[in-house]
């Protein structure tokens, strides 16, 4: 069961681009399949040299075979109404709806009186009715037919060579573009795959394509020469009964097992992802049980060839077959969930602690502790996992570790303390071991388990927080307020606290189901306390297209605002817009961090980024002065500590300063232009262009922004 399961993705118009050839490189895929019964001989060498550029994963070239079709019909469908009368004509004369092309020609010549025409997979159905002067048919079944589209011919046998002139054409290039993978379609004989090995050379491997009558009659011979066979299920029920297909296929899986020839399954694996996100629960049933019959590799055709999604389609395929190398439980909570393609959180799992009030056994008689809504925020943001892998406040070992060496005693990176310090001067009077109630304003929230009690050097933490113990910085002044008191010990949630949350808030569990349900695995995060200006735009879609992420997560702070904050609301609000209207759709989602500013520096950029890492984020965009103040730290100052610290699982972007060149008319990092004509952008101007009641020029914000901005200040009296 734990055998290599090999995933091919054939490409076209969906998939043939760098960055989804790139995406689908990182799933690991197998083998890129280029069909050359859609893809011109002017076009292959382009093709190969886009996917050689972008990825190294094989490729592999499916020849058009011995296979009839309709010719060019035009752009759009042909629709042929039932009792008229058609001439089927040569693929080099001109096609209407009383002109049908077939190619190859030869077919033509074979046709009889009689014959039984099947169109497109009986989309339509023709009957040969004269062949003296103009072979001419009979519409016993209309339909809409399109160009290059199977044709089946019933109840006539035919005989059309194994290879076309573009194959023999197309194969010779093989040696000189690399290409050390061939799969020979309609593959009827094993002498068909002699031919075939006699133009492309004995390195390279043929997969022989099982898609006919004749070629279940010579299987074994066919087998016995091939280095692989391939089920193609859609060309094969042209010919073999529909509720034969799966019988079918299991015996030619069976039989390909006993002579140890790897066989791979095409064909309908996941066709309703051409249009949608999932698949249906029959395509899910049929892969796996695909798997269980014994194959060794399935292809994806349409799905990614000509489909809306797909890298979801792969992400897809490799869930169903890690479900079915990794067999859980059948209650597990596993089973429950889907499998997901996203980053792991920090250490490797969240940490969920909530409780229901009811199984703390006698809440009302347990000590309450009134505590300030800093360390209340820092609880309830330990209890849902946002600081994973900590699960609570802590000791004065663990804040020695990470002040010294930026890490937690089970040696994962951490770099800044998580702490609980008594705020007043007077004895606490809890002891280890106790267990208390956590409450604000009377409220009941959390509980914590406490461990120790000890007293910490107040200008010791400020050095190794903040880099000075200056009280002018704000970080300094707030711990300078408190005690040098402290308390650890695990935090845990009250149920009823956890539904009372802000509007837009997510926990790291929900960003997660958000980005899992949208297959999305590659997700870059941004941090903001501000409104959405022409910079942050600029950051945030370029970060999306540079690193080919799936979705941007904008996770703006709507916890506690320092004067000149703009609301939670109102960035809310703005943001909520932009995704409405200017964003790509489905690519953002928004949630509120309900978090405050340590005014940290470096460490608190860092401790940002692996908060994103627990919500799902696999990039986070480093602003050039994250999280600082004032003059307190250098400009580059996060990114060195990041150079420094090295892998933590999430990969920072760093961008040069973003400002509007007014001759390139738009945003940029560098231009020929330099700094003439140059402006910058920030946050802080945009604020006080906006309290002064300044109009803002669309350069800096778009003008619709603005505009909400003003209509929700009328709403609550206030920017900030």
């Amino acid at each position: 069961m734990n055998k290599k399961i090999k995933i091919f993705c054939t490409l076209g118009p969906s998939s043939l681009t760098p960055s989804i050839i790139r995406k689908l490189s990182e799933e690991e895929v197998d083998m890129f399949r280029i069909n050359l019964s859609h893809t011109s001989l002017e076009s292959l060498e382009k093709c190969i040299k886009i996917i050689k550029s972008s990825s190294n994963v094989p490729i592999c070239l499916d020849s058009q075979g011995a296979q009839v079709r309709t010719g060019f019909i035009g752009e759009q469908k042909l629709q042929l109404n039932a009792g008229s009368i058609v001439d089927l004509v040569s693929n080099t004369e001109f096609s209407d709806d009383k002109h049908i092309p077939i190619y190859p020609d030869e077919v033509l010549i074979q046709l009889q009186v009689g014959s039984l025409i099947s169109l497109d997979f009986d989309t339509a159905l023709l009957q040969v009715i004269e062949t003296n002067v103009n072979i001419r048919a009979r519409v016993i079944i209309g339909g809409f037919i399109g160009s290059n589209k199977a044709v089946t011919i019933i109840n006539t046998p035919s005989t059309l060579p194994s290879l076309t002139k573009i194959d023999k054409t197309a194969f010779k290039l093989c040696k000189k573009l690399g290409i050390k993978y061939v799969a020979l379609s309609f593959a009827n004989r094993g002498d068909d795959i002699d031919e075939l090995r006699s133009i492309v050379g004995k390195n390279v491997r043929i997969i022989a394509k099982i898609e006919s009558r004749l070629a279940l009659k010579n299987l074994d011979e066919i087998l016995d020469v091939s280095d692989a066979i391939l089920i193609d299920r859609g060309d094969l029920s042209r010919e073999i009964a529909l509720e034969s297909i799966p019988y079918i296929q299991k015996e030619i899986i069976h039989r390909a097992n006993s002579c140890n020839v790897p066989v791979y399954v095409a064909t309908n694996l996941l066709e309703t992802m051409i249009e949608n996100l999932k698949p249906n629960r029959a395509e899910v049933n049929d892969v796996v049980n695909t798997l269980k019959d014994g194959a060794n590799g399935l292809v994806l055709a349409a799905e990614t060839a000509i489909g809306k999604h797909p890298v979801s389609a792969v992400r897809m395929i490799k869930s169903l077959i890690y479900r079915y190398q990794n067999q859980i439980e059948f209650l597990s909570e596993e089973n429950f969930l889907p499998h997901t393609n996203l980053i792991k959180p920090h250490g490797g799992k969240l940490v969920q602690n909530i409780i229901s009030d009811k199984t703390v056994l006698d809440i009302a008689s347990l000590p309450k502790l009134e505590i300030d809504e800093q360390s209340m925020i820092d609880a309830r943001q330990i209890a849902l996992g946002v600081f994973s892998p900590i699960s609570g406040f802590m000791s004065k070992d663990e804040i020695d570790s990470v002040l010294g060496n930026y890490t937690l005693k089970s040696g994962d990176i951490w770099p800044l303390p998580i702490f609980f310090q008594i705020r007043n001067t007077e004895p606490f009077l809890y002891g280890s071991g106790e267990t208390v109630v956590l409450a604000m304003k009377g409220v009941n929230q959390a509980v914590l388990q406490i461990d120790e009690i000890f007293q910490f050097n107040l200008n010791k933490l400020a050095k190794g927080m903040y880099t000075t113990i200056n009280p002018k910085h704000p970080g300094v002044k707030h711990l300078f307020c408190g005690s040098n008191t402290f308390v650890s010990g695990k935090v845990s949630l009250l149920s009823n606290e956890y539904k009372n949350r802000k509007p837009y808030e997510l926990t790291p569990l929900e960003s997660r189901l958000i980005f899992q349900n949208q297959q999305w695995k590659t997700v870059v995060g941004f941090h903001t306390r501000n409104v959405p200006h022409r910079a942050h735009e600029y950051l945030q879609l370029r970060a999306l297209e540079k690193y080919d992420c799936d979705g941007l997560f904008i996770h703006p702070v709507v916890g506690l605002k320092k004067p000149g904050d703009f609301t939670g609301d109102i960035i809310m609000k703005a943001y909520q817009l932009m995704i409405e209207k200017h964003y790509p759709p489905n690519r953002v989602v928004i949630g509120g961090f309900n978090s405050y500013s340590r005014y940290a520096g470096p460490r608190e950029a860092m401790f940002t980024a692996l908060c994103r890492k627990n919500f799902g984020c696999s990039h986070f965009i480093l602003g050039r002065d994250h999280t600082g103040v004032g003059s307190f730290y250098k400009k580059d100052a996060a990114k060195q500590l990041f150079n420094d610290i090295g892998d933590i699982g999430i990969l920072p972007i760093i961008f040069d300063e973003v400002y509007y060149c007014k001759k390139c008319d738009k945003c940029v990092e560098h231009c020929a232009h330099g700094s003439k004509g140059a402006y910058k952008i920030n946050g802080t101007e945009v604020r006080d262009k906006i309290i002064n009641g300044e109009k803002i020029p669309d350069w800096l914000m778009r003008d619709s922004i603005y505009r909400i901005i003003k209509e929700e200040s009328k709403v609550s009296n206030q920017f900030i």
